[in-house]
């Protein structure tokens, strides 16, 4: 009895001591994990995982920057998750940057002088559904950030959308850091697409790292030095001396961004007609053909039509589809985005003689199952769209160039100035005309940066709402000229989904029959080998009996 009383004091003994092993050792791995730890993320993307851009911004801080997080405490219960993940990427945040950022959460509730310096600051009250013994009534909160760093302040005005509060924030972060903001240019007054109309999305996106402007080159301006990108969007028509303009401002050093139609679109008449772009000829001298066609794809994406009374989805080729495996390049401006759709793109053709030593990067193509069409451009969707017999290739939609350009007026003579441009002379008599002074002309410029595009509408409204590498494409090619790249990955990684590809006839054959057989014959084989194995153990197990 006492043997057996000692063996279970004993062994209550040892479960003590390794229960308290075993809660030292999780509280020892606890304090461990929360200075040095490490998680799987498994998404393609990973999306629950902050970008290596993040990382490297946050963590090169030398000062404190503080993040004000103004998030009310009664939320209801299905916001949870959403202030979760909010609380989980900004805690990432905090041990990146190796303790210069501050983080503090205040909950304005209760708060009216909080509640007031909220609305100066653009940060609202949130009204949100909620259900109160067995009755649905509305609430409002606070679901808000500030990023301060001295006098500067940028807000995220709500907390609605984790799958973009990266980008936004750390945008915000790079911001309020900025010493200079750069100023992007977009041409005006030849036809154009609008800055605060057509382009108003693009305006406000690019508006979040720097400041926007309309450039006008009529009456003989120049184009100002503080443009860091100028965006060429499809003029209509532009004289020789604002063509000198644009050629200056590049041999100067500018960086552009040319968006050229070559085909002019008559959406209603479902038709198009070639349109001699003012601009190509300058582009031809830099290097770069837009052919005056249209690409259609195999690889297209979906266009909505009217028909009758109804709206009809049809797979409309001219609505080119360009994926990022038909591209392969490594250029960041797309190394990361997953697709993104031009429409009514025409190809480039890159003159290799006049390109020279500057280096050059395929940014866009069609797949292989793309032609194009040329002469007359019926635009219907109710047509045949097979590809013409061995006319299929892939075709080059846009690309970079950076190195040293040749000034398109070399050996020419310097445009005079536009006539209705003439200004009078203060104190000259009545009627004298002041002529402007011939600017000095450079006929080289030093290491620049051209993008080039056959499209300009693939950044409208209609499609950049439509299409997130839309965006991100155009975002990244203003970025790269002006050799910011930190927000590059973080945009990839929101730019769209996987992309199915074309297959032929006879691979689309093979996967069918490979589903409707591979199944069958696995379970086939898993029979045979399992009942080969039960009768070799029967005839071991007949062995050893006898």
């Amino acid at each position: 009895m006492k043997s057996t009383g000692f063996k279970k004091l004993a062994r209550g003994t040892n479960f003590f001591v390794l229960a308290v092993l075993a809660a030292g050792i999780l509280i020892c791995i606890n304090a461990l994990s929360y200075r040095h730890f490490f998680r799987v993320d498994l998404t393609a993307t990973k999306k629950y995982t902050v970008s290596e851009a993040t990382k490297k911004a946050v963590g090169e801080l030398d000062d404190i920057v503080n993040i004000k997080v103004y998030l009310s405490r009664r939320l209801p219960p299905y916001m949870a998750p959403l202030v979760d993940q909010v609380k989980d990427m900004l805690e990432e945040y905090r041990i990146c940057a190796n303790g210069n950022l501050d983080i503090e959460y205040i909950d304005p509730a209760d708060d009216p002088p909080v509640q007031q310096k909220l609305q100066f600051m653009g940060i609202p009250q949130l009204q949100l559904n909620i259900v109160e013994k067995d009755q649905a009534a509305v609430t409002t909160v606070y679901m808000g950030l500030a990023v301060f760093y001295g006098d500067s302040k940028e807000v995220i005005p709500a907390l609605t959308d984790v799958a973009s509060l990266e980008y936004e924030l750390t945008g915000k972060i790079l911001r309020v850091l900025k010493k200079e903001v750069k100023t992007i240019g977009f041409l005006s007054g030849h036809g154009e697409p609008g800055l605060d109309r057509e382009l108003g999305t693009v305006n406000n996106e690019l508006r979040e790292q720097y400041y926007t402007r309309t450039v006008s080159t009529a009456g003989n301006q120049t184009i100002p030095a503080e443009v860091a990108v100028l965006v060429v969007a499809s003029p209509k028509q532009l004289t020789e001396r604002e063509l000198f303009a644009i050629d200056q401002y590049l041999m100067a050093g500018g960086k552009a961004v040319f968006l050229v139609d070559s085909i002019d679109i008559q959406e209603r008449g479902m038709q198009g007609a070639p349109s001699e772009s003012p601009v190509l000829k300058l582009l031809e001298h830099y290097g770069v053909r837009v052919a005056p066609e249209l690409v259609l794809d195999q690889l297209s994406e979906n266009a909505s039509f009217r028909s009758g009374p109804y709206d009809v989805l049809l797979p409309y080729p001219f609505w080119v589809r360009v994926v990022r495996q038909s591209t392969q390049t490594d250029n960041p401006i797309v190394s990361g985005i997953e697709a993104m759709v031009l429409p009514w793109a025409s190809p480039l053709e890159l003159l290799q003689e006049k390109t020279g030593s500057r280096t050059v990067s395929v940014l866009a193509r069609s797949s292989p199952s793309s032609w194009t069409m040329k002469g007359y451009f019926d635009l219907s969707p109710r047509q045949d769209f097979s590809a013409p017999e061995n006319q299929t290739a892939q075709h080059v939609l846009a690309l970079a160039m950076s190195g040293s350009f040749s000034s398109y007026f070399d050996g020419k003579p310097v445009p005079a100035p536009d006539k209705d441009a003439a200004i009078e002379e203060p104190s000259a008599p009545k009627g004298a005309e002041k002529k402007a002074e011939p600017p000095a002309f450079i006929q080289k410029s030093p290491e620049t940066r051209i993008i080039v595009t056959g499209n300009s509408r693939f950044i409208t409204d209609n499609f950049i709402t439509q299409f997130d590498g839309n965006r991100a494409f155009f975002l990244n090619a203003v970025d790269w000229c002006t050799a910011d790249d930190r927000l590059m990955g973080i945009r990839a990684r929101e730019s769209g989904d996987s992309t199915l590809y074309v297959m032929s006839d006879n691979l689309k054959a093979a996967v069918r029959l490979l589903n409707m057989c591979a199944v069958p014959v696995l379970v086939a084989v898993f029979g045979i080998v399992h009942a080969y194995i039960r009768r070799r153990r029967k005839r071991l197990a007949v062995k050893e009996l006898r």
